[in-house]
């Protein structure tokens, strides 16, 4: 058998998991639906804090109507961390935190394990399924920023 063969396999594996694909949920974290908070935002967008953490060219793209910069992705380094620390003095006990993040994977986890740390409830912290990159846009539009 060619070496080719046998590495196409392993390669192909990287690619998949690499490139997108669905990711898969955590039950430690909470998550929630474009659905959900589209309908948060719309009766009530003071009971919520969006905290993006997306790239600053993605956040320029697109983004969620009164959502918080932050450029913190992928919330690695302390400079990343401390992007996410500056929001917390105006976040209140009885606002629900959605964490946007590209994909609503890794960069979340971190982030929300960031906000855990910091004290947060989990009740309180929600992670946004699928992320910015899955938003039904052609379905929910009116609560997009571009």
């Amino acid at each position: 058998m060619k070496l080719s063969s046998l590495l196409a396999l392993p390669i192909a594996a990287l690619l998949l998991i690499g490139c997108g694909g669905k990711v898969k949920e955590n039950a430690k974290y909470n998550y929630i639906t474009a659905d959900e908070t589209a309908k948060l935002m719309r009766e009530d967008a003071s009971k919520i804090v969006l905290v993006d953490i997306q790239e600053k060219a993605d956040f320029e793209e697109e983004h969620l109507n009164g959502a918080l910069a932050t450029y913190a992705y992928p919330v690695k380094t302390d400079a990343e961390k401390a992007r996410l620390a500056e929001l917390i003095p105006n976040i209140k006990p009885d606002q629900k935190v959605i964490i946007v993040c590209p994909r609503g994977g890794g960069g979340a986890d971190r982030a929300y394990d960031f906000y855990l740390e910091k004290g947060f409830k989990k009740e309180q912290l929600f992670t946004l399924k699928g992320g910015q990159y899955e938003w039904p846009r052609d379905k929910i539009k009116d609560v997009l920023a571009h």
